[in-house]
């Protein structure tokens, strides 16, 4: 009966210990799955916005006539076409998205804010989104390299034949449009209105004491002559 009893209850931790593993590496490859999808739609964000980033520039430099920045949006605009066909994010494409990111920060762009306002803060908000869109897809590959990084992932082959995702590196450093002045003029106005605050109340308060100081002098003398009369 022992005998049976002890037997019964390896099968049962047998079972259970296998219905763990399973559930493990179902969970595993469930979320390898999700991982994929999640990069997947990333670069398709991120491939988006560099495509309205070069729109917003192509209309900046048609608008005031920047060959320079036309050139970079240009050859942006080339590599565009083989994403659309389904190419990578490769080097060839940084290379030109780092060309068209330092087109934007030249002098000549940050001299438009007078004759196009509208199609440079267009520019810079395109540039914020590539920023953000591109974070977001780097967060999404790190994860899922940390996770086939693992060894019960390599050993089993969980993920199966897709290749592991690359991540997408340019300078997406944002634009400083020269508004430092600006705001100096700001802080010394917000420090000379505090200083003049702060010497207008010291001077109320030494006024208003001197002016109490007066007033209590005029009344002892007059309780004092009142004193002097009951007596």
């Amino acid at each position: 009966m022992l005998t049976t009893l002890r037997e019964v209850t390896l099968v049962v931790v047998t079972v259970a210990v296998v219905v763990m593993i399973a559930t493990y590496l179902t969970w595993l490859a469930s979320r390898l799955d999700r991982l994929a999808v999640r990069v997947t739609d990333a670069r398709a964000g991120l491939t988006s916005q560099l495509a309205l980033r070069v729109d917003a520039a192509g209309d900046l430099a048609r608008r005031c006539e920047l060959a320079e920045l036309g050139e970079a949006v240009a050859r942006a605009r080339s590599a565009h076409v083989g994403r659309a066909a389904g190419g990578p994010l490769d080097n060839d494409v940084e290379a030109v998205e780092n060309a068209l990111s330092r087109a934007l920060r030249s002098p000549a762009v940050a001299a438009t804010g007078d004759r196009a306002p509208d199609a440079l803060h267009a520019v810079d908000v395109a540039a914020a989104r590539v920023a953000l869109a591109r974070q977001l897809h780097n967060d999404a590959v790190r994860d899922v390299r940390a996770l086939r990084g693992r060894r019960i992932v390599r050993v089993l082959r969980l993920s199966g034949r897709r290749g592991l995702p690359a991540y997408f590196e340019i300078d997406d450093a944002l634009p400083e449009r020269g508004d430092s002045d600006n705001r100096n003029d700001n802080r010394n106005d917000s420090t000379n209105d505090s200083t003049n605050d702060s010497t207008n109340d010291s001077t109320n308060d030494s006024t208003n004491d001197s002016m109490g100081a007066d007033d209590g002098g005029r009344l002892d003398g007059d309780m004092s002559e009142f004193g002097g009369f009951t007596s």
